[in-house]
């Protein structure tokens, strides 16, 4: 008999100021799937654009109605399930395509102790002062990366790429490959807020006046020591927290499935939304400064393993196996609009990003215990004037698949974009599925 299933609440302290770009659903209920605060333990690590929150995954366990023995999660992202199952003594299972993302998941569910760290941080100060700026180990990055006489913009200035370069080697000193880690997260937490430019909507942009407000070393420093603090507590607080066993996998969710042969009991994403934002580029700086980029082939190949979700590369589309008569409504009005899109690939697109959930959804069917239950987030999309109904075509396409249970549920409105006159009209649903 299975156990019986009790959260705590207590685990997570969620002070969220979420009055930003989200309202809750006319049709919703109480259950909240998005997450703007900062200040939720382990969330605090790095700032991860769209997280879902930890109560939404504790909801999510505890609707099975018994305690799980194991959780799937194919789109890591922030390390939410990862991080709530191991808090509540589940074992996990992760994948994460994006290597810094995966090494922010692993940070935070590795063994690490506050003494290890404070021992760590004292000699890495200590080194920190003996090491020389040597620009050369950062040789590899785009040209737009550190500041020259030749060039109009930078992200970095100069003597700040220095001072990088000098953390950089300090953290390749380190011998524990958790703590080294740990160090590496902590400073890709801070490069963006340390550069000349910001993250906002599909990409980076220049800061304004950015020239005149340049960041410097005294800053960096400072950022670094702070969030090296955050994290730190983080570690302090939950030290004697359950050790579950929680596997990270860094890959393309629709063949790193095939590698995972133990059932779930659950299996809780939420996967990029149709909605043409590259997360590859997103994250730009962190992969390339952080050295998960070499040379700009590394950069088309995370592109290429990430979903069909956006046009930004030119790939084979091909759409699902399965049957949706909205998909076929909505691929046949978009390409009767062709003529009105950014993108003329956009209908193809689409077709191709139900292909690839409906590939994840194949192996969640083959992991999925009899008892089990799939749990995914997903958002709609808008081209021209069409709407992408994602939840009613997953559900369709999950029918066809041979799901037994299917049911979807609108939990909030989302704005459109400015293009699209910025009003709530998006929906956020959750399609729950079960043999």
């Amino acid at each position: 008999m299975r156990d019986h299933f009790t959260s705590a609440p207590d685990w997570f302290d969620t002070r969220s100021d979420s009055k930003k770009h989200d309202r809750p659903s006319a049709t919703g209920a109480a259950l909240t799937t998005h997450m703007h605060g900062h200040e939720t333990a382990f969330q605090r690590w790095f700032h991860f654009k769209e997280a879902f929150s930890p109560e939404f995954v504790a909801a999510a366990i505890g609707s099975l109605g018994y305690r799980p023995q194991h959780l799937i999660d194919p789109f890591g992202g922030s390390g939410t399930s990862a991080i709530t199952s191991q808090l509540l003594s589940i074992d996990a299972t992760t994948v994460e395509v994006n290597p810094f993302l995966a090494d922010v998941i692993k940070a935070k569910v590795s063994p690490l102790t506050a003494e290890k760290l404070r021992s760590a941080a004292a000699d890495f100060q200590a080194q920190l002062q003996d090491t020389p700026a040597d620009l050369s180990r950062l040789a590899h990055l785009p040209s737009t990366f550190i500041e020259s006489d030749e060039k109009d913009r930078w992200i970095f200035p100069r003597d700040v790429a220095g001072r990088l370069a000098q953390y950089l080697t300090c953290i390749e000193f380190i011998k524990d490959a958790d703590i080294q880690r740990f160090f590496r997260v902590v400073l890709g937490a801070v490069l963006v807020d340390c550069s000349n430019v910001y993250v906002n909507g599909k990409g980076r942009r220049y800061r304004r006046a950015w020239k005149l407000n340049q960041p410097t070393i005294e800053k960096l420093d400072e950022y670094f020591g702070r969030q090296f603090n955050t994290s730190f507590e983080d570690v302090l607080r939950f030290e004697g927290r359950p050790r579950s066993r929680v596997t990270v996998i860094n890959g393309d969710s629709r063949a790193a499935l095939q590698q995972v042969q133990e059932p779930a009991d659950l299996i809780v994403f939420s996967p990029p939304y149709p909605n043409s934002f590259d997360y590859t580029d997103i994250y730009n700086v962190e992969l390339w400064m952080l050295g998960y980029f070499g040379c700009a082939a590394d950069n088309t190949r995370l592109r290429n393993e990430t979903l069909r979700s956006h046009v930004q590369i030119r790939r084979n589309y091909e759409g699902p196996v399965g049957e949706s008569s909205t998909l076929e409504r909505t691929l046949k009005a978009l390409d009767e609009q062709r003529h009105s899109l950014w993108d003329k690939n956009i209908p193809e697109m689409i077709g191709a990003y139900f292909r690839d959930l409906e590939l994840v959804l194949e192996q969640s069917k083959r992991l999925l215990a009899n008892d089990g239950r799939v749990m995914m987030v997903v958002g709609d999309s808008r081209y021209a004037n069409t709407r992408i109904e994602v939840a009613t075509v997953l559900a369709e396409l999950a029918r066809s698949m041979g799901f037994g249970r299917v049911a979807t549920k609108e939990v909030r409105q989302m704005r459109a974009s400015a293009q699209q006159g910025g009003s709530y009209q998006l929906a956020e649903s959750i399609v729950e599925l079960s043999i």
